[in-house]
């Protein structure tokens, strides 16, 4: 049983590097399978049965983040950066779901202003993890990962 998972614990481990073209296929991959278990969900949840469709969503919202989260951890060593640069990126992802609407009519131009300051480092960070090549040659994190 542990050979037949094993292949599926490179996917968890953020040690090591991983290239634009492979960051793309596991983004898309978990993608698809987070649509494909909101569908499965919905399902159940037509069959009376919703306690397992959220479930269902549950695990594989757990299961897809720690897979991004590892991949984008690689994505960023491919760029010479370590792991941690990650971390603006989820607090200000986790900020864009404060309630803004409560500020928003009291305070406008701040509301705009933070939107737009969040939206400019999410921008950063897609083009620093998704455009952007990684560094040529080895690098401390490890080999050049195949192109």
């Amino acid at each position: 049983m542990m050979d037949t998972l094993a292949p599926l614990a490179g996917f968890f481990d953020p040690r090591g590097r991983l290239s634009r073209r492979h960051y793309h296929r596991r983004l898309i991959g978990m993608l698809l399978l987070f649509v494909l278990s909101g569908s499965v969900a919905i399902l159940a949840a037509s069959l009376d049965a919703r306690f397992t469709g959220l479930a269902i969503v549950g695990v594989t919202a757990v299961g897809t983040a720690a897979v991004l989260v590892a991949a984008t951890i690689r994505r960023l060593h491919d760029r010479q950066r370590t792991g941690w640069w990650m971390l603006p990126d989820i607090v200000v992802t986790l900020a864009g779901f404060a309630p803004t609407e409560t500020f928003a009519e009291a305070y406008p131009l701040p509301v705009i202003a933070a939107t737009l300051a969040m939206t400019g480092f999410n921008l950063w960070f897609f083009v620093e993890t998704i455009c952007r090549r990684g560094t040529p040659g080895p690098n401390r994190y490890g080999p050049e990962p195949e192109r």
